[in-house]
């Protein structure tokens, strides 16, 4: 049996062996053991067949939708037929494209359609009889059609005047069709500020979301995370989770290591398994603070702290194990779950009359919702690569403070001092300016300046 992969994930085309002699030939269609061997473990449960008399009779694009979507086994074994499938999976690269391939009595191949495709054909010839497998039962209720000159979709079929159906005549564009494919996109730390943000947008686009917590998978047992991907299946792994309390991490460097490095690798190695994408978040503690220019994602890592280090670590493993990922670096995170800076001098300010901030440390702060909106905008792309996701401007953690209690309609005193005065475990970068050249090159937007997405947040407001 021979497979070739096409540009989109899963749609396969199959040639088997043919053996001829003088009386005929004979071929092996179908073999479930070859089948599970090539990764294609279906259950088909229903073996269609359809006749067209007349050269140029279309029938599409046709679809179950879930729960009783359809994987579909085509073949054409009498005449010949343009075979069209549409990606319809909301949140695929290749969503709303279109491809066309001939199938023939002649050519014996085959296309393996797994789920979130529509599907049709042209007939090429009078006579034309197709068959395939499927496996779900045929469904009247979830029985679905896109109208085949969509023009958001633009297939061009090679014929004016098509025979068409009353039924293929009258479907729906795919704009009013109520079509609910879309990629699996798994995040984990999904109860964190940044992860909970993710799952929220997901939802926004209408992409299928099974965010997990400490609580549902532990990332540093590597069964139990290779079992769970490999159940699951999902088409991207966006890996929020990880140990973050930086000055502890100088004390629980076994623990920080185990967390950022070892479950990164068991993730990024079950991603590798099912051919997903991965989507790992690190810092700017990756680098060594040096300098007053903008960090450049090509620039090669220098942490001064352990918890920089196993971010470093981290990126290593994802590069190693995988082609399909997305490195995000980002900094000086808040949002509305869980602590961060943000929320932690709000409170000091019910109780103090002054503070002191450091004013030599220089960054962009990041708004976890808008960084979501960039995160997943790259998954639905294949612009794989390094990025920095951080809001546009910099400012000093004094002068951020500032603008926190400005907004916020805070009388308080804030006093600036040297990071030689603040009393904490771990290092600190003083230069964590990130570039967003990449961002830019491959088309993506930049995220909004951190003034507004500061009033955004105190405000509850959207963009």
């Amino acid at each position: 049996m021979k497979i070739t992969g096409t540009r989109f994930k899963g749609l396969l085309i199959v040639e088997t062996d043919v053996y001829g002699d003088n009386r005929g030939w004979f071929t092996e269609t179908f073999t479930k053991n070859k089948f599970i061997e090539k990764g294609m473990d279906i259950e088909f449960v229903q073996d269609n067949h359809s006749y067209s008399a007349k050269k140029n009779t279309l029938r599409g694009i046709h679809f179950q939708n879930n729960p009783e979507a359809q994987t579909k086994i085509i073949r054409c074994t009498r005449g010949s037929i343009a075979d069209i499938v549409v990606d319809l999976r909301k949140g695929s690269e290749t969503y709303k494209q279109w491809l066309r391939i001939e199938l023939s009595a002649h050519n014996k191949k085959q296309l393996f359609i797994p789920k979130g495709f529509g599907h049709g054909f042209l007939t090429l010839t009078d006579d034309c009889e197709v068959q395939y497998k499927v496996d779900r039962y045929y469904s009247i209720e979830h029985d679905r059609g896109i109208k085949y000159n969509d023009p958001e979709i633009g297939i061009e079929w090679g014929v004016k005047e098509p025979i068409l159906s009353r039924k293929d005549l009258l479907a729906p564009l795919l704009k009013n069709s109520d079509v609910n494919y879309s990629i699996k996109v798994m995040v984990t730390g999904a109860s964190g500020q940044l992860g909970l943000d993710v799952v929220k947008r997901l939802k926004v686009l209408g992409i299928e979301a099974v965010g997990v917590s400490r609580d549902v998978l532990n990332i540093t047992d590597k069964k139990q995370t290779e079992d769970y991907i490999i159940t699951n299946r999902p088409d991207v792994v966006i890996h929020c989770a990880a140990y973050t309390k930086v000055d502890q991490a100088e004390d629980e460097k076994e623990h920080c290591y185990l967390t950022n490095v070892e479950g990164t690798r068991n993730i990024a190695q079950a991603c590798s398994q099912v051919d997903a994408k991965m989507v790992y978040i690190s810092t700017d503690y990756v680098f060594d603070g040096e300098g007053e220019s903008p960090h450049r994602e090509e620039k090669s890592p220098g942490p001064i702290n352990f918890y920089g280090y196993s971010k470093v670590q981290g990126e290593a493993i994802v590069k190693e194990a995988l082609e399909k990922y997305y490195i995000v670096r980002t900094s000086w995170l808040y949002g509305h779950n869980g602590n961060n800076f943000v929320k932690k001098i709000l409170k000091l300010a019910q109780s103090r009359d002054e503070i002191n901030v450091v004013n030599d440390q220089i960054g962009s702060p990041t708004y976890t919702e808008d960084l979501s909106v960039l995160i997943c905008d790259m998954i639905q792309t294949n612009k794989y690569g390094i990025y920095h996701g951080v809001n546009e401007g910099y400012c000093s953690w004094y002068q951020f403070a500032l603008a926190v209690f400005g907004n916020a309609g805070i009388d308080i005193k804030v006093n600036p001092i040297s990071s030689s005065k603040c009393l904490a475990k771990a290092e600190r970068p003083l230069n964590s300016r990130l570039s967003t050249e990449n961002t830019v090159k491959n088309g993506f937007q930049k995220l909004p300046q951190w003034e507004g997405a500061l009033v955004r947040f105190l405000t509850g407001t959207k963009v």
